[in-house]
């Protein structure tokens, strides 16, 4: 199996006198739960063991490897992903909003930097703003990621990277994009140390059409990001994309777990292909395992796994996917 070992340099056509710029192999990554929140039901309890054992066989040997975790304002510390992080995983964490009051909210975002932050390498402040918003989110979005700056600053953390995840789309969302930015200024700007994208073309959830070009859909959809939204906020090139999420449902016969594994597979090579132009330094998967197999809700069968930790094919190919392309 061919293992990437070094980085790729990029020049911009045209600009020999610059400094060519260092891309690295992707972050690989993945939610490790089944709950997939929207119109997921109540489905089986996690099992740690059998977990811990299907991370270790997808994770290939690689580091970092990153495990994805929600918290909310409230929420118990340490939660159920701490004990999973054996040598050479970190979280990449979720801080939701729930509408708070701005200064319970901030107070809520620092305690969780200093909390979290020894063993995180990002934090995305809010989730899906732009699709999903909270009455006062925008704002919300802005000064938490500011004040979680300022928090990774004080404490040291140099590793830690803020920034704040998007659902992506091929049409930019361009209010929103202007609105943080007539929220937050240069200050937000110098603030974000990364923008995350959700891509779900074609997942089987409801008002998300098929998309029969899915790589052509990655390419499109990550040239807007970087060319036509992040601009608008003053984030420029040095600014790195993640993929924070990207998932296909198996709720049909139709979308059956081979389907799976061909839609996620030309999905990982698009966006690793397309990592050298964009900057794109990760990609985790949603997720693990299904939350209720054979349910017919979308939600419920996003896993790389059966509700009871049986693989589905892109589970073996997801981890051959990470030995090849992966970061060491």
């Amino acid at each position: 199996m061919a293992v990437v070992t070094a980085g790729v340099l990029v020049v911009a056509p045209g600009a020999a006198s610059a400094a060519p710029r260092t891309v690295p192999p992707l972050t690989f990554g993945i939610y490790p739960g089944g709950y997939a929140g929207g119109g997921s039901t109540t489905g089986k309890p996690d099992d740690p063991a059998k977990i811990g054992a299907a991370l270790s066989t997808v994770q290939s040997g690689h580091s970092p490897f990153l495990l994805r975790d929600y918290v909310g304002c409230g929420s118990p510390f340490p939660d159920a992903e701490m004990p999973l992080l054996t040598p050479g995983r970190r979280l990449d964490l979720v801080i939701s909003y729930a509408g708070e009051s701005l200064p319970d909210w901030l107070a809520c975002v620092r305690q969780d930097v200093q909390r979290y932050g020894p063993v995180t390498d990002t934090i995305s402040v809010t989730l899906e703003q732009n699709v999903l918003p909270q009455p006062n989110g925008d704002a919300a979005l802005v000064q938490g990621v500011i004040a979680a700056k300022q928090a990774a600053v004080r404490e040291r953390f140099d590793r830690l990277r803020i920034g704040f995840d998007e659902v992506a789309f091929t049409q930019p969302f361009t209010a929103f994009w202007q609105d943080l930015a007539k929220l937050g200024g240069a200050e937000f700007a110098g603030s974000v140390g990364f923008v995350g994208v959700d891509l779900y073309p074609g997942s089987g959830l409801p008002g998300v059409p098929d998309v029969p070009d899915l790589a052509g859909f990655i390419d499109q959809t990550l040239r807007v990001v970087r060319t036509e939204e992040m601009p608008i906020a003053g984030l420029g090139a040095d600014v790195p994309i993640r993929v924070s999420e990207s998932g296909w449902s198996t709720d049909t016969a139709e979308r059956g777990p081979a389907r799976q594994a061909q839609a996620l597979t030309t999905e990982i090579l698009a966006v690793d292909r397309d990592r050298t132009v964009d900057n794109v330094v990760s990609y985790e998967m949603f997720d693990l395992r299904d939350d209720v197999t054979g349910s017919a809700s979308a939600f419920d069968n996003f896993g790389l796994m059966t509700d009871d930790y049986r693989p589905k094919p892109m589970f073996w190919i997801y981890s051959g996917l990470i030995a090849t392309l992966g970061r060491h």
